[in-house]
């Protein structure tokens, strides 16, 4: 019974084993196409969730697929990106999952930079769940550096960085921001467009930076075609065997 219990536990650890390396390999061509579709200078992360793996391949149909990469450039914006795709299958063209979720981080830097909008300059973190806005005011006619503390949020396809207090370091007093007037006002900043079936869903002020929620349901994303991103124009490098 030993002998016997020992063979068995080696075979289902040798095909466990077997089962890891297949979904590892599977993972790093996946990263390699990523890597090609969305011109990347390195592969990101990717993992496939769902034991056994074997068996979603023989299926065509993965629980979990998530992907990390460090450095994404959408348009004019570039930051992290995090996504999680649940129920992937490959049909014809495309690539389909019951559901995708991403989450990008833009460095508060890159952001106000990426923008071009007046108002934005010294963006960054409040320590409270805010955004930190350095601008500059006047005060009794005078020239005067304040601090906005403002939330993000998504209206459609657009970003909006909504003040709602004002901090005046040289006096020490606080203000609702709508004391500014027309400073006060809302900076709506377009987003790129998204493909079918996702949506923005959140923006979030965190520590390391501008976070952009986007989710879909019934989401389909073409294999073979590129997706508008780059990273330092990796685009089409090497590109050519990673087709299946």
């Amino acid at each position: 019974m030993i002998i016997t219990g020992a063979v068995l536990g080696g075979l289902v650890a040798a095909g466990f084993a077997g089962d890891r390396y297949a979904a590892t390999s599977a993972a790093d061509r996946l990263a390699e196409r990523l890597r090609c579709a969305a011109g990347l200078t390195e592969p990101p992360e990717v993992t496939l969730g769902g034991i056994p793996f074997l068996t979603q391949l023989a299926r065509g149909r993965f629980d979990e697929v998530r992907v990390t990469a460090a450095s994404v450039t959408v348009g004019r914006f570039s930051g992290g990106l995090r996504a999680t795709a649940r129920q992937v299958r490959t049909a014809g063209d495309a690539f389909q999952a019951a559901s995708l979720t991403v989450t990008a981080t833009m460095s508060y830097a890159g952001t106000a930079a990426s923008t071009g909008v007046a108002g934005l300059s010294g963006l960054g973190y409040d320590g409270a769940g805010r955004l930190r806005m350095a601008v500059t005011t006047q005060v009794l006619g005078r020239d005067v550096p304040v601090v906005v503390h403002a939330v993000p949020e998504i209206a459609g396809d657009a970003l909006v960085v909504r003040p709602v207090e004002v901090e005046i370091p040289v006096i020490g007093v606080r203000l609702p921001a709508a004391q500014l007037g027309e400073k006060a006002a809302p900076r709506t900043i377009p987003l790129p467009e998204l493909p079918g079936g996702l949506h923005y869903r959140g923006a979030e002020a965190a520590e390391d930076g501008l976070r952009i929620t986007v989710d879909g349901t019934d989401v389909a994303v073409p294999r073979d075609t590129g997706t508008g991103a780059t990273a330092g124009g990796g685009a089409g490098r090497d590109c050519g065997e990673n087709r299946r």
